[in-house]
């Protein structure tokens, strides 16, 4: 939910939008990146390896493995499907994507020296590192509790012109929920139980990266790499909650609350990494992206349309408390990302092909929130970031054989769920989304000559996450009503490249 602190004199509750924020942390700085078809074929698994512009991202000290410069593209074609179990019912839905997984240019320099400083190359990447494009329908017959109440708990004591312009105002307006007679403070809804409920949820754009990052080969034994980013975050969403109400018998209909949210976002990073060539057919790697911190500015706008069986209908926008339109809210906060560790391993098996192994230490309950204006307590946010998230280590593994030009990839990932293992209902009131763990398969072809280079990749990511459509109190205690998600995502990479 929004966060509103102070809007023209209309001071909003801070628990309405706790759970927004903390479940955000961790979306905005999970990523999944698809950067190149021959990286993605082997699992992403390259802190080890290097002479692919995926470097960039994952070990800069990789650069220095390049002979050649090199200038490469790599367009992406993304399907994302979400399977939701809500009160026993059962809907699919998703969406297509096409988008730019990465685009680069290599200078790479040679000394012509067998020993000290033997090449060196300078990159400018552009990389995608997460991409949010997704659609989720949610649908089921709740005999238990109404969005209306959920309304009427958080208008609970205030006069209606108190009530928060973009939620309970807007219920209000649209007599979802009403004034209880001779009780000016309390509330009361014609939204009879059991109700038929839906959602949708729409959301798309991502994160990318405009990285410029040096490797160095020292010997063809030991290569340093060090590497600065400036990452671009873009999230679209809108969700809209609709229920329904069949009954000849009630006055009331339907309803429709629908939230839009834009969020944009930059940061600044940095990472170093070294590459050390143990034996022959061995090659040993480490990489750290030092913590950064994101400035983000939302924007969001909330409309709710209501209909009653006697015709009447009322379609409710944000006001202030002279009755004038609020063209919309924003919101500005930062995001605090920790340190991420890579470590891997890499074997070559003569020249018909690598295997390679990553692991990738991250801290999540280090995570945190802080203001931008020193209006706003983020003390209880932090606090549930560290009960909730964890630190975990994503492991990567893949492989490529080669036969001549040709080259045959497979590979794949397991990323442990960020969230400890609360049970709890308490959780879901402030988290709103819960991922479980993360798991990826990946493959890929390729051709390679002198000059010219083509790789194709195929990734399938599939995830399960427990999503809370809103929280109701009874009695101070927290029921939630929560869908089961089942995520997976196709993505598809061509990368296309020439060295000269």
């Amino acid at each position: 939910m929004k966060k509103i602190v102070v809007l023209l004199g209309i001071v909003v509750s801070y628990t309405t939008a706790q759970g927004q924020y903390v479940s955000d942390a961790l979306k905005y700085t999970q990523n999944f990146p698809a950067i190149t078809a021959r990286s993605l074929g082997m699992g992403g698994a390259f802190t080890s390896l290097g002479g692919d512009v995926s470097a960039a991202l994952y070990n800069p000290a990789g650069l220095g493995l390049y002979r050649k410069s090199e200038l490469m593209v790599t367009p992406a074609l993304s399907f994302s499907t979400t399977t939701a179990d809500y009160l026993g019912n059962k809907n699919e839905d998703g969406r297509t994507q096409f988008n730019l997984g990465s685009f680069g240019y290599v200078g790479n320099f040679n000394t012509n020296k067998d020993k000290g400083l033997v090449s060196g190359s300078l990159a400018l990447v552009y990389v995608r590192e997460n991409n949010f494009n997704n659609k989720s329908f949610i649908r089921g017959n709740n005999a238990n509790s109404s969005l209306a109440d959920y309304f009427m708990s958080n208008a609970e004591g205030l006069f209606p012109d108190e009530l928060d312009p973009f939620y309970e105002r807007l219920a209000f307006d649209s007599y979802v929920i009403d004034t209880a007679p001779g009780f000016p403070t309390s509330y009361q809804t014609p939204v009879f139980l059991p109700v038929d409920q839906k959602k949708i949820i729409e959301a798309s754009r991502g994160i990318g990266q405009w990285s410029i990052a040096m490797g160095l080969n020292f010997s063809n034994v030991v290569y340093l790499g060090a590497g600065f980013g400036i990452h671009q975050l873009q999230f679209d969403k809108t969700t809209v909650h609709s229920e329904f109400d069949n009954n000849p018998a009630h006055d009331f209909s339907q309803f429709a609350f629908t939230e839009d949210l834009n969020v944009d976002g930059v940061a600044y990073s940095a990472n170093l990494g070294m590459i050390v060539r143990l034996f022959k057919i061995m090659r040993v790697g480490g990489s750290v992206q030092f913590p950064t911190s994101y400035k983000i500015q939302e924007y969001y706008y909330n409309t709710l349309y209501s209909q009653f069986k006697n015709n009447d209908n009322y379609t409710a926008i944000p006001t202030d408390i002279n009755g004038d339109a609020i063209p919309g809210g924003t919101f500005e906060y930062k995001l605090h990302v920790p340190l991420k560790a890579q470590g891997g391993v890499s074997v070559q098996i003569g020249t018909m092909g690598i295997i390679s192994a990553d692991v990738e230490f991250v801290n999540y309950d280090n995570l945190e929130l802080n203001e931008t204006d020193y209006s706003t307590d983020w003390s209880l946010d932090n606090d549930d970031i560290q009960t909730i998230y964890k630190s975990v280590v994503n492991f990567k593994a893949g492989g490529e054989v080669r036969f001549n030009n040709f080259a045959f990839r497979l590979g794949g990932g397991y990323y442990p769920s960020a969230c400890e293992s609360i049970s709890s209902p308490t959780i879901y009131s402030y988290v709103g989304n819960i991922p479980d763990a993360y798991t990826e398969l990946t493959s890929g072809i390729g051709y390679r000559n002198r000059n010219f280079f083509f790789d194709f990749g195929f990734s399938w990511l599939a995830y399960k996450e427990n999503y809370n459509l809103y929280t109701v109190y009874f009695d101070n205690n927290p029921s939630v009503n929560v869908a089961n998600l089942q995520q997976n995502e196709y993505r598809f990479l061509a990368t296309m490249g020439v060295r000269f």
